[in-house]
């Protein structure tokens, strides 16, 4: 992997993990405060922060990212760590189609190529901004519809 300036870290680490984490909790229905999500989030940034100057994989690295969340989470948040693993699963998968299918599209049409991303990292802050907007756009629609595809809250409730 390639290491990323520490803002790069800080601009798109923190957005993404907030997104993540309200993908996931909010369509299990699983109540995470503002304060926790955030500072997870910082947490999460300065982990990935460190974690992309190993010499892993991408694979690798998002497998340690998702196991890092979930127990983030779990320890901030104060929920069990099965309904971290399984929300921060379905949030990172969510997230992960979202920008599968619009990163191609965007550097389309920006002219721009990976190799570009990596050589100029503050390039990813113009890649990233339409993903973090049609993301937002999805997440208001997932809360003004009060989407949820399986209510955990009762059985985190009786814990």
């Amino acid at each position: 992997m390639h290491a990323i300036p520490w803002y790069i870290a800080l601009l798109i680490s923190v957005p993404q993990t907030i997104l993540i984490i309200e993908f996931g909790f909010r369509l299990f229905n699983v109540k995470v405060k503002t304060k926790g999500i955030i500072l997870t989030s910082v947490i999460m940034a300065v982990l990935c922060y460190f974690l992309r100057t190993l010499p892993i994989s991408y694979e690798i690295n998002t497998l340690i990212l998702v196991a890092l969340l979930s127990l983030c989470t779990t320890s901030v948040c104060n929920i069990q760590l099965k309904y971290c693993f399984i929300s921060v699963l379905l949030g990172v998968m969510l997230y992960g189609m979202l920008e599968s299918l619009l990163l191609p599209l965007i550097l389309k049409i920006c002219s721009l190529s990976f190799e570009e991303l990596i050589m100029k990292p503050w390039l990813n802050l113009i890649a990233f901004a339409p993903v973090l907007f049609i993301a937002v756009l999805l997440l208001c629609y997932i809360i003004n519809k009060n989407l949820v595809l399986y209510d955990f809250s009762s059985e985190e409730n009786e814990k």
